[in-house]
């Protein structure tokens, strides 16, 4: 019984991955109505134009601050555009840069941060302090260290507008550039939009939601409907708490695969990946020890188990003990076609496809982040992002604090 369900167990795995590479090949998670490339023709807008606002947080933002404000001024934006910078108590010199942008250009507005109230965390109370300042018709929330394509506004107002979504969102061109963010971060990317497929996510009576908070786009009357971010004051996934709250308001949104909108450059190194998703994957996963569980074991059965079972087995035949060759055969057409699946995903989307051998480092640095997430925030102990303790969840129970 244990061989039928062994070899049982493989060929799904084979069968699995093989859908995978068909998908993929196919183009089924890019959407054309979903997705917005660094080739696709802005949508028509209203005529005249609406006024948009481009607002960004930034907290000890020197090293990025410029060059997502100047992308920002950049736009190709045929009416009125507004860019409000929030300088959410930086220490390092991200005023002195603002100050300097500001003087250059009038349509950069830079706010002074403040303190968050008790039951606010720093980025939403931060936004919600600068969206006060805002007079677009549309809001527009990136982060810091996004640069904006100069035809990112239009694609992404144009598409939303043509939608009749009031919100919307994008999943833009990652950057990497380190060796932890070629092995991690794209693998990390890949379990979250296949995690996420668009035609679920952009269905309104579907229950799955997900938003970026590397962009937000509202227009205003919608960002109002839903509360602003008072609503979701005390969340370290604010994006993903205004994709439910959209859902669950009947306000129409969308997620865009969109590197033609941005392109975001995330963490530097393996530090920063390791506390920025920290914070963020135990959150995500509900705060749940049995949502982490089931996971984890899915993950590692599905993209680590075949290359132990390999290892194995190519071991014991090493050291001259009988294995079915069926099994090796099956577990190496598997890691195979992962290996596939991994070169061509990252050579579509403009990564290193010749660092697919890395795939089972990446996948057990993720399956450990995951565990770390959800033994520091479920502890009590906290994540700690730039210098602040955003999540010390105690296992749900507690509010975050900032």
């Amino acid at each position: 019984m244990s061989f039928w369900l062994s070899l049982a167990g493989l060929g799904l795995l084979v069968l699995m991955w093989a859908s995978a590479l068909l998908k993929m090949l196919r183009g089924d998670d890019q959407p054309p109505e979903f997705t917005l490339g660094a080739d696709t023709p802005p949508d028509p807008l209203p005529d005249p134009p609406p006024s948009l606002s481009v607002v960004v947080p930034a907290r000890n933002e020197a090293a990025n601050i410029e060059a997502c404000v100047r992308s920002a001024l950049a736009l190709d934006w045929p009416g009125p555009l507004q860019v409000v910078v929030v300088d959410d108590r930086s220490t390092d010199g991200t005023g002195d840069i603002l100050a300097r942008l500001a003087a250059e250009d009038a349509r950069l507005v830079v706010v002074e941060g403040a303190d968050p109230p008790a039951g606010w965390l720093g980025k939403p109370h931060a936004l919600h302090i600068a969206q006060q300042h805002a007079t677009g018709e549309w809001l527009w929330f990136v982060d810091a260290d996004v640069t904006l394509d100069p035809l990112g506004a239009r694609r992404l107002v144009g598409r939303t507008h043509l939608q009749d979504a009031g919100m919307s969102s994008g999943l833009g061109r990652l950057r990497v550039e380190s060796f932890w963010e070629r092995v991690v971060q794209t693998r990390i990317g890949a379990v979250i939009a296949g995690g996420n497929p668009l035609h679920e996510v952009n269905d309104p009576e579907h229950e799955r939601a997900l938003a970026n908070g590397q962009c937000l786009l509202f227009r205003r009357d919608a960002y109002d409907a839903l509360g602003g971010h008072e609503a979701i004051k005390g969340s370290v996934l604010d994006d993903v708490d205004f994709a439910k709250r959209a859902k669950a308001e009947g306000v129409p949104y969308r997620l865009y695969y969109a590197p033609g909108v941005f392109s975001c450059r995330m963490y530097t190194g393996l530090r920063e990946i390791w506390q920025g998703w920290t914070k963020n994957l135990f959150p995500a996963l509900s705060y749940s020890w049995i949502a982490t569980i089931i996971v984890t074991l899915l993950l590692f059965a599905s993209s680590l188990l075949p290359f132990v079972l390999l290892a194995k087995n190519l071991a014991l035949m090493a050291a001259g003990t009988s294995v079915p060759l069926v099994f090796v055969a099956l577990e190496v057409l598997a890691v195979a076609l992962i290996f596939a699946v991994d070169a061509i995903g990252h050579r579509v989307n403009g990564y290193r496809w010749g660092l697919f051998w890395t795939f089972p480092l990446g996948m057990s640095v993720v399956v450990l982040l995951f565990w770390n997430s959800a033994w520091r925030i479920g502890s009590g102990r906290g994540a700690v992002w730039k210098g602040r303790v955003v999540e010390a969840g105690g296992g749900g129970g507690n509010l975050p604090r900032s």
